[in-house]
C-alpha cells in the first residue's frame, strides 16, 4: 500500500517539479536566477517532508491530492521561500527576483509581489503559509503539524541560506 501511495504522489509530483525546474532553466543568467534556484530546493525538500508517507505532515492529504492542489502547495511555498530570501543582506534585485518568480508561477509580477508581500507582512510567514496550504489541500489546521511544518521550514531554509551564503562570500 505504501509503494502505490509514493507510486501516486511521484506521478502528482514530477511534472509539477519538472516544469518548475524547466521555467527557472529557461530565465536568463543572473544572480536572481541564482537565488531562485535556492527558493526551488526549499520549496522541493519542503514538499518532500511535508508529503512523506512515513511522518509528513501532509501525508494523510496524500489519497486527495491533486496536481492541481499540489501545484499551489508549490507556489505558496516559492512566494514563502522568496520571501524569506528577500530578507537577506545581499544586494538583491528585488523587482528582477519578483519578474523571475512571475515567469516561473505564470502570474503577473504584481500580482507576485502582493503575493509574497503577504509573508513578509505576515507575523509569521512561515505560519501564514501553513494556512495557505491547508487551506489549498482542503484540511483542516492542527497545532501539530504546524509546529512541525515551522521547524521544518525553517531547518531547511537555514541550510539553503548557509549554501547560498557559501556561494556568494565562498567558504569560511
Amino acid at each position: 500500500a505504501l509503494s502505490g501511495k509514493i507510486y501516486r504522489f511521484n506521478s502528482i509530483n514530477q511534472p509539477i517539479d519538472n516544469g518548475i525546474a524547466a521555467k527557472i532553466k529557461g530565465l536568463e543568467d543572473t544572480p536572481e536566477r541564482f537565488l531562485l534556484i535556492g527558493a526551488f530546493g526549499i520549496t522541493q525538500e519542503m514538499v518532500g517532508q511535508a508529503f512523506h508517507p512515513d511522518h509528513g505532515m501532509f501525508r494523510k492529504s496524500l489519497d486527495a491530492l491533486t496536481a492541481e492542489s499540489l501545484a499551489k502547495v508549490y507556489y505558496v511555498l516559492m512566494d514563502l521561500s522568496v520571501s524569506s530570501i528577500l530578507k537577506l543582506p545581499l544586494n538583491i534585485d528585488e523587482k528582477g527576483f519578483i519578474a523571475g518568480l512571475s515567469k516561473v508561477s505564470g502570474q503577473s509580477a504584481d500580482k507576485t509581489a502582493e503575493d509574497i508581500a503577504n509573508y513578509t507582512k505576515a507575523n509569521s510567514g512561515v505560519m501564514k503559509a501553513y494556512e495557505n496550504i491547508c487551506f489549498a489541500l482542503g484540511r483542516e489546521q492542527d497545532s501539530q503539524s504546524a509546529i512541525l511544518f515551522g521547524t521544518t521550514f525553517m531547518k531547511i531554509y537555514d541550510e539553503v541560506v548557509a549554501k547560498i551564503g557559501e556561494a556568494v562570500f565562498g567558504s569560511n
